[in-house]
C-alpha cells in the first residue's frame, strides 16, 4: 500500500508566471492571517517593527519553544473549534522581547495543568509567574509570556483548582529550587536545534487555521530521526514534516528569519559537486572541467550540461549562494533541508494546489526578456511556433527549477543515512530499524531517479494480503542524487506515519486508536478525522437507490462473504457497509462485534472511534433505523425506515449532539427528505440548486 498512489514522470512544477502574494495581500492581512489580531492591534504593532512578525532574542526564543513544547504535549491532538483556537489560543502579539498570548478563559485551567512542573514531569521547569497591568506575565530568564487579560483573582483561583502551587508554577519572588536549573538545562537540551523552528509556528499559530479544515485537528508533536529532533505536524491525517509557511505557500514577508546554522552558511557549489560525487561519480565532472558546479547542477535538475543550461546553473548558484547566507531565508535549512519542498512536485504543495516559490525566485528571473526566450526554446518541442510569452515563462520555469535543487542540495542535513550500492544495477538502499517497534525503513533510490520508501515487514493483520509493507511513498526523480535527496527528507515522515496510515480495502488504520469504555456519537465525533455529514449522505443515497436491489441488516453482518462465490474475501452486504465502501468509510471485519451491531450501538461506536471516523447523528439515527430491519429487505423498504426514524426525531435535540455547528440549511435538507426513494436524486439537486 502507498501513500503517493501513483508514480509520476518528474516534471518542474508550474510556477504561474511568479506571481507572488506579497503585493496582493497588505501587511496588516498578512499578519493577521498568522496571529489572529485585529486589524487595530497589527496595524499598531506593525508601525513599530521592520518585519511582519518580528524576530525574537535568543534567549525569548529558547523559552517560548519550551512553552509551546509543553502545549503540544499536554492538548496532543484536539479542535480547536472546542478550545477556542489551537492550544486555546484566540490570537497573539508578537515583540521581539515578548510574547502577548489571548487565550480563551475557558482554557486558563489547562494551560496551568501543561505548564507546571514537577521533577520527573512535563511542564516547563523554572517558570515564574507576576501580575501586571495587561495580564499574568509568565517569566523564564531571558524570555516574558503575557496571558493577556487575565487577573491575578482568576489566575491565583486557577492555581488553587490544579494545585499547581505544588509545582515550579510559582509567583516570582519565590527562589529557585535545588533542581530546578539541571531541570530546566536538560528542557533546553532536549529541544537543542528545534528551539527556533518551534518558537516561529508558535508565533504564527494561527496559520494552522487552514489546515483543519478537513478533520478539524490541530496535531502537532515533536519525533527525533537519524538524531535530529523534528516538529511534525498532522492535522489533516497526513504527518508532514513541512514547515507551516512552505506547506501553505505564504509569502516570504511571514518566514521567519533566524541564525544560520552553526558552520556558517552553505556553498552550493560544493554542495552540488560533493553530492554527485558521492551518488553518481560517473555522472561528476572532472576537476578540469569548465564550470564543475554548474554541471553538477544540471545533471541533478535532470537537464542537459548544455552551453545554454549551464550559464543558467551558474547564474542560478550565484543566487543561491546570496540566500543562503541571508539571515531573512534560513529556515530553508530547516526540517529536513528545502529537498522537502522539491517533494511536492508535480502536484503542489502538501496542503494547498501553489507550489511554494524558493527564496531567490524573483532575483534568479530577473534577466532581459532575450535571455529568458533563449532558455524557453530548450523546454518546447516546437519553439517556432511558441510565443515570446510562453517562451519567457518556460525559462523562468526552468531557471526556478535549478534553484530549487540548488537549494535542496546545499540544505541536506548532516545527520542523513549510509547508503550502500548494488553492484548489479547501481541500485541505492539504505534500512533501519523503526523506532519503538518492530519492522524496517528502506529507502531505495534507483539510477533512474525512481524513489521508493516504505516499511516493512510490519506483522500487522490488515497488510496480510498487501506483502505486509507500507509504501509511503514512491516517485520519480530528475537524477539518481535527486531522488537520495527526497527519498531521505520523506524518510522523516515514514518513520511516524504508521498511526494515520491506513489499508485499502476497509480504510482502517493498521494501529487502532485507544477507545474509552462507552464513546458516545458526540465523543466519536470530536476524536474523528473524518466525518461523514449529511449532505454528503444525501448525495450518496439517490445513487444507492438505483444500484442496489436489497441489502441485509445489521444483525445477519455488514460484511459477508458471498455463499454463490469460492473465494474467501468478504463484501459490503448492509446499507452502512455499502456507504461505508463508497465513502471510505472503515468498516469492521468477521468476529468483530461490530460486524452485526448498529451504527448507534456501543459496539460500532467503538469500532468507528477506533478508527478516528464518524457518522453525524442525523446519519446515524437513519442507518441504525434502515439496517435494524432483520434479512433481506428492498432498498425502498429500508429507506422508508430510515426516513420514518428521521421523521418522528427531535431534529434540534438531535442536533446538539453534534460537536460542530449545525445550521438551518442542514436541518431543511433532513427535513425535506421525500419518502419516495425514486425521488432522491432530484431532492438532494433541488436543495444544491436552492442552497
Amino acid at each position: 500500500m502507498t501513500h503517493t498512489d501513483t508514480l509520476t514522470p518528474y516534471t518542474p512544477r508550474l510556477q504561474q508566471g511568479l506571481r507572488t502574494t506579497d503585493t496582493a495581500v497588505s501587511p496588516v492581512a498578512l499578519r493577521q492571517m498568522a496571529t489572529g489580531e485585529s486589524e487595530e492591534t497589527a496595524r499598531a504593532e506593525l508601525a513599530d517593527f521592520e518585519h511582519l512578525i518580528p524576530t525574537p532574542t535568543p534567549e525569548q526564543a529558547r523559552g517560548e519553544a519550551r512553552i509551546f513544547q509543553a502545549l503540544i504535549t499536554a492538548y496532543g491532538r484536539h479542535r480547536p473549534a472546542l478550545t477556542g483556537g489551537p492550544f486555546g489560543i484566540r490570537s497573539l502579539t508578537p515583540r521581539t522581547d515578548e510574547l502577548m498570548v489571548r487565550i480563551a478563559p475557558a482554557q486558563l485551567d489547562r494551560w496551568i495543568d501543561a505548564l507546571a512542573h514537577r521533577p520527573g514531569g512535563t511542564g516547563v521547569a523554572g517558570l515564574r509567574w507576576a501580575g501586571s497591568g495587561d495580564g499574568i506575565a509568565l517569566t523564564l530568564p531571558g524570555m516574558r509570556m503575557v496571558l493577556a487579560g487575565i487577573s491575578e483573582t482568576d489566575w491565583r483561583s486557577a492555581l488553587g483548582r490544579r494545585s499547581a502551587d505544588q509545582s515550579s508554577l510559582m509567583p516570582h519572588w519565590i527562589p529557585q529550587f535545588r533542581r530546578e536549573p539541571e531541570y530546566a538545562a536538560a528542557q533546553d537540551a532536549e529541544l537543542a536545534g528545534l528551539a527556533d523552528h518551534l518558537c516561529a509556528t508558535l508565533r504564527r499559530i494561527r496559520l494552522l487555521d487552514a489546515l483543519t479544515r478537513i478533520s478539524g485537528h490541530v496535531h502537532l508533536f515533536t519525533t527525533r530521526h537519524h538524531g535530529d529532533l523534528h516538529l511534525i505536524e498532522a492535522c489533516e491525517a497526513t504527518p508532514t514534516v513541512l514547515p507551516l509557511w512552505t506547506s501553505r505557500s505564504v509569502p516570504l514577508a511571514l518566514w521567519p528569519a533566524g541564525p544560520n546554522p552553526a558552520p556558517g552558511p552553505a556553498d552550493p557549489r560544493t554542495a552540488v559537486l560533493d553530492l554527485l560525487t558521492e551518488i553518481e561519480p560517473a555522472r561528476a565532472p572532472s576537476v578540469t572541467a569548465d564550470h564543475p558546479a554548474a554541471r553538477a547542477l544540471c545533471h541533478l535538475a535532470g537537464l542537459s550540461a548544455n552551453p545554454v543550461l549551464v550559464q543558467a546553473a551558474e547564474h542560478t548558484l550565484d543566487v543561491a549562494t546570496r540566500v543562503l547566507a541571508d539571515p531573512a531565508h534560513a529556515s530553508v535549512y530547516a526540517a529536513g533541508g528545502w529537498a522537502g519542498s522539491c517533494r511536492t512536485y508535480p502536484a503542489g504543495t502538501v496542503h494547498g494546489s501553489d507550489p511554494c516559490l524558493p527564496p531567490g525566485a524573483e532575483t534568479v528571473t530577473d534577466l532581459p526578456e532575450e535571455a529568458l526566450q533563449r532558455l524557453g526554446r530548450h523546454f518546447t518541442s516546437r519553439p517556432s511556433d511558441t510565443s515570446r510569452t510562453d517562451l519567457s515563462s518556460a525559462g523562468q520555469e526552468e531557471l526556478v527549477h535549478l534553484l530549487d535543487w540548488a537549494l535542496a542540495a546545499a540544505t541536506r542535513p548532516a545527520n542523513r543515512p549510509d547508503w550502500t550500492r548494488d553492484r548489479t544495477d547501481g541500485t541505492l538502499q539504505h534500512t533501519q530499524p523503526l523506532p519503538d517497534r518492530d519492522g524496517t525503513l528502506t529507502l531505495t533510490a534507483t539510477t533512474t531517479g525512481v524513489y521508493h520508501v516504505r516499511l516493512d515487514p510490519l506483522g500487522l493483520r490488515d497488510l496480510a494480503d498487501e506483502d505486509d509493507t507500507v509504501e509511503w511513498e514512491r516517485e520519480a526523480a530528475p537524477s539518481q542524487s535527486a531522488a537520495v535527496l527526497l527519498a531521505e527528507h520523506a524518510a522523516i515522515e515514514a518513520a511516524v506515519c504508521l498511526p494515520f496510515q491506513r489499508e485499502h480495502r476497509k480504510q482502517r488504520l493498521l494501529l487502532p486508536a485507544p477507545v474509552s469504555a462507552e464513546p458516545t456519537i458526540r465523543s466519536v465525533i470530536a476524536g474523528a478525522d473524518y466525518v461523514l455529514g449529511f449532505f454528503t449522505f444525501a448525495s450518496v443515497l439517490g445513487r444507492l437507490h438505483e444500484r442496489v436491489g436489497s441489502a441485509q441488516g445489521a444483525a445477519d453482518g455488514h460484511w459477508r462473504t458471498d455463499p454463490r462465490s469460492d473465494t474467501p474475501p468478504d463484501g459490503p452486504a448492509t446499507l452502512t457497509a455499502l456507504i461505508s465502501d463508497w465513502c471510505a468509510l472503515p468498516s469492521p471485519h468477521h468476529g468483530e462485534a461490530a460486524n452485526t451491531a448498529t451504527v448507534d450501538s456501543p459496539a460500532y461506536l467503538r469500532h468507528l472511534a477506533s478508527h478516528r471516523a464518524a457518522l453525524d447523528p442525523f446519519v446515524t439515527r437513519y442507518l441504525a433505523a434502515a439496517d435494524s430491519l432483520p434479512g433481506a429487505r428492498t432498498f425502498e423498504e429500508r429507506h422508508l425506515a430510515g426516513f420514518a426514524a428521521l421523521r418522528t426525531t427531535d431534529l434540534s435535540a438531535l442536533a446538539r449532539t453534534e460537536v460542530r455547528p449545525t445550521g438551518e440549511r442542514l436541518l431543511r435538507l433532513v427535513r425535506s427528505m421525500p419518502q419516495d426513494p425514486a425521488h432522491l436524486t432530484a431532492w438532494y439537486e433541488h436543495h444544491l440548486d436552492q442552497a
